[in-house]
């Protein structure tokens, strides 16, 4: 130890860089006193940058080492030591230490770490002992040793200044009251960085600083680097490997297990650890991927496996990178992800096109293509058109299904080299699936071109030739059938033939079940019920929710097509019964309007009218037909005219008008919208409203007795012919309407009563005593009474709705006469009759009311 008239030299902090971003939570952990603190965090995060500008702000005496490269414990520990004497905190050879051999002191009998020991232990004068790039000492955890040594000294706190370390054991020996800094609290945020940009000059375009914080989650080293480059040119190079990579140098793939971990990895977008140990071998992956995210190079979320992980987008970019030194390295990583991910086609399949393994591509697509078809086309389509055309010559539904999903052909098996089997013709198993396989992409393709028609025609051509001549499915089908099926009956619902999709389905179900495509069929018969709980057939929902709830969920990574059919179907009950909380709880389970994929779920709409249905019944006429209109708007050109999206929604959207006292527009939307006009009960309701009882009863008798409607359908048609009857004074005809409408609604089916003028079923229930416990639950529920109101439709001529129009774009009257060649005369008095019929006195009330009453094409949103 220095002598009384010595003073130790204290170490001098390295230089603080210049524009550094002060970091005052990492300078509050530092002065926390603690024993031992470690910074950990890649290089390039400022960590001896921090520890030397606090220790200039804080004036505390401090020896500095910078640890050199080195295997073996005893060089750092000599360096250590040898540091310590100039410093004075340790006795100088031939004072009773000892020094490495060369030094000219003879060896001692005891070891430098020792010695490093003893001096620390005997100091008194406080300081602090800083330790820079611990890491470089490689096979030896001298800092644990260290950190020992500073808690047994009176005086001495450590700092170490470090990368990763993925062996937990040695973290636990740093000692419980270690204090961390970890790379997110070094991290820069948005705001540092566009602070670090104006002091260094640099110029930042709109969105560069939230564009650098996201590539490179604050990384300040390289939000610096790039920064600097950008000066004088005012253009950011691109955050990529190829950039940033260079700052690092080659050490950055150094072969070391951590290098190889990571780019072994970074192929993968999402990460568990079960993963990444099947990737890389490593039993300490779950380790590794914890000390990334402690560096601030990996984060993770929750996941029904565990926990999931990502990489900083500067890592991913790593293995796009191109460098020659790890290439290889990145197409083995492709090469093993697709062998581990064989489980999921897709994934399997991305990997094996990333590393051009075309072998493993054919392999994939053979025994996956169903899957793949289903739920991942789009990646389907490009690996096939990225295979080497020689690889389709020993398969040809390969080649059919790129020309499917790519060409989107009408008729892809009458253009290409496979036939339509016929019913008495033998084919083998390959060629089956052939066929197969390209009936299922034709069928996706023309619903993805909204061809509904071409692809119902398809899927019955298909489903009807895998019959033999006895009417059975063929045998060989097994693995593939319950797909065809599926989407057989989806294309039949998304075009309208509701009787044609319901017999697909439930033949999906019954090929499905008890065996490993259980899932599609549990799909198939919630779609079932579905379409059971729309037309009112609610005994059967019920029946066939009950069957799905018995069969095999999909797992989460499966998203089949209609995964949204069961709380749908159960939102639609529960509106019949008119119970509404727990309607709206279904509806709650889906997602949110306008986010659902349409191309996905063929019954997207069905999710928007239960929606409507329940904001009617609540009373709030106006968010029914806020969510109407916003269903036709979000679907845009996907929503074709004619289909049965189409219609479904628009003829709900004029039986809410109609019922709510709006029949001028109800009426325009079914001038406009020709399917409309065989919705007999939308009709009979705008007629009875117009006042015409005895053309509304005869549109009802018509309907009942010529068609065979639906249960819900029937209902309603009953209950308008109720109302027509009694205004006509038939009491008879009136009760006998009701008990026919009772004997089909069952007590299940109350939504349509809800929708009737509530005086009239009140009066005419009284003297039927089949509608008692309809009328009691429809009281129990305490839905708000509708009563009818009797509003006459405005009828403009096609010469006024054509001044109407030409008032929107703000022409004066003499412009409006020069676009309808007409006199300035001619359309003033258009105007005056325009107005009488509107009932308003001005230009403004008359486009107001214009657009209320529907002459203004509001309702044609969803043409769009």
């Amino acid at each position: 130890m220095p002598t009384s008239s010595e003073r130790p030299r204290w170490s001098r902090p390295p230089r603080v860089p210049s524009h550094l971003i002060p970091k005052p939570d990492v300078y509050g952990v530092l002065d926390a006193g603690n024993a031992v603190t470690v910074l950990r965090a890649p290089q390039g995060y400022g960590k001896s940058a921090h520890v030397s500008e606090w220790l200039e702000r804080t004036g505390h005496p401090a020896v500095w080492m910078t640890a050199r490269r080195t295997e073996v414990a005893d060089d750092f520990w000599w360096s250590m030591l040898e540091l310590l004497v100039h410093a004075g905190v340790a006795p100088r050879a031939g004072s009773g230490s000892v020094t490495q051999e060369g030094t000219g002191a003879a060896p001692a009998p005891v070891s430098p770490a020792a010695a490093v020991r003893d001096a620390l232990a005997r100091w008194t004068t406080p300081f602090v002992l800083v330790v820079d790039h611990v890491e470089k000492v490689r096979t030896a955890r001298v800092d644990a040793d260290l950190a020992r040594m500073v808690r047994a000294s009176p005086a001495v706190r450590l700092v170490l200044c470090s990368h990763l370390s993925s062996d937990p054991e040695h973290l636990a020996r740093l000692g419980m009251d270690t204090a961390f800094v970890e790379g997110q609290s070094l991290a820069l945020t948005p705001r540092e960085i566009a602070r670090l940009a104006v002091s260094l000059d640099a110029v930042l375009a709109d969105g560069v600083v939230q564009g650098l914080h996201d590539d490179l989650w604050g990384w300040p080293g390289l939000v610096r680097g790039l920064l600097t480059a950008s000066i004088g040119t005012g253009e950011v190079p691109r955050a990529g490997w190829e950039t940033l990579g260079p700052l690092f140098g080659n050490r950055s793939i150094d072969g070391s297990p951590g290098s190889l971990f990571v780019v072994a990895t970074t192929v993968v977008d999402e990460l568990t650890v079960d993963l990444a140990r099947s990737l890389t071998g490593n039993e300490s992956a779950e380790t590794i991927l914890e000390t990334l995210e402690a560096s601030g190079l990996a984060r993770s979320r929750p996941g029904p496996q565990g926990r999931v992980w990502t990489y900083m987008p500067l890592l991913r970019s790593l293995s796009t990178s191109g460098w020659p030194k790890i290439s290889s390295l990145v197409t083995d990583a492709h090469r093993q992800a697709s062998r581990v991910l064989a489980d999921d086609p897709a994934r399997a399949l991305h990997h094996a096109v990333a590393a051009q393994d075309w072998d493993r591509v054919v392999e994939v697509v053979d025994s996956g293509w169903v899957r793949l078809v289903t739920d991942a086309p789009t990646a389907l389509g490009e690996a096939l058109e990225q295979l080497p055309a020689d690889r389709f010559r020993a398969m040809p539904r390969l080649l059919m299904v790129r020309d499917v999903l790519l060409g989107s052909r009408n008729d892809t098996i009458t253009a290409l080299t496979v036939p339509w089997p016929e019913p008495h013709e033998d084919l083998d198993e390959s060629a089956l699936r052939d066929v197969v396989g390209v009936a299922v992409g034709q069928i996706i393709a023309d619903r993805r071109a909204q061809r509904f028609e071409a692809a119902a025609e398809t899927a019955t051509r298909m489903v009807d030739a895998l019959r033999d001549d006895q009417g059975r499915y063929r045998p060989g089908t097994d693995d593939v059938l319950p797909f065809l099926l599926l989407h057989a009956g989806i294309a039949q619902l998304a075009a309208g033939r509701l009787d044609a999709a319901t017999d697909d389905l439930l033949a999906c179900t019954w090929a499905g079940t008890g065996g490993d495509l259980e899932l599609v069929a549990r799909t198939a018969i919630e779609t079932v019920a579905l379409i059971d709980a729309v037309r009112g057939s609610n005994q059967r929902a019920h029946e066939h929710l009950a069957v799905g709830a018995t069969l095999a969920e999909a797992p989460e990574h499966l998203a089949l097509t209609m995964d949204l059919a069961a709380p749908a179907a159960r939102a639609f009950l529960a509106i019949d019964t008119l119970d509404l909380d727990a309607a709206e709880r279904h509806l709650a389970d889906l997602p949110a309007q306008g986010t659902i994929e349409h191309q996905r779920h063929a019954a997207w709409y069905l999710v928007d009218l239960a929606r409507a249905m329940v904001c009617a019944l609540r009373g709030d006429t106006d968010g029914a037909l806020t969510t109407l209109e916003n269903a036709m708007v979000s679907a845009g050109h996907r929503l074709v005219v004619p289909s049965l999206a189409h219609t479904v929604l628009t003829s709900t959207l004029a039986r809410v008008l109609a019922c709510s006292g709006n029949p001028t527009r109800a009426t325009n939307l079914t001038v406009e919208h020709p399917g409309l006009r065989g919705d007999a009960a939308l009709r009979s309701r705008l007629v009875l409203d117009a006042g015409d009882a005895v053309g509304a009863v005869e549109i009802c008798t018509t309907a009942l007795w010529r068609e065979a409607p639906s249960p819900r359908e029937r209902v309603t048609v009953l209950l308008v012919d109720m109302e027509a009857r009694d205004v006509l004074g038939d009491a008879d005809g009136a009760r006998s309407a009701l008990r026919r409408a009772v004997q089909t609604s069952g007590p299940e089916l109350l939504h349509p009563y809800a929708l009737t003028d509530r005086a009239v079923l009140e009066r005419v229930a009284a003297q039927v005593p089949e509608a008692a416990e309809v009328m009691e639950r429809l009281r129990a529920a305490a839905i708000p009474a509708r009563v009818a109101q009797r509003v006459p439709v405005v009828e403009l001529s096609e010469r006024e709705v054509a001044v109407l129009h030409e008032l929107a774009t703000g022409a004066p009257v003499d412009l409006v006469a020069q676009q309808l060649f007409v006199s300035v005369n001619t359309v003033k008095s258009q105007l005056r009759s325009l107005y009488r019929k509107l009932g308003v006195t001005s230009r403004g009330a008359a486009l107001a009311e214009g657009a209320r009453l529907g002459f203004l094409g509001q309702d044609r949103a969803g043409d769009a």
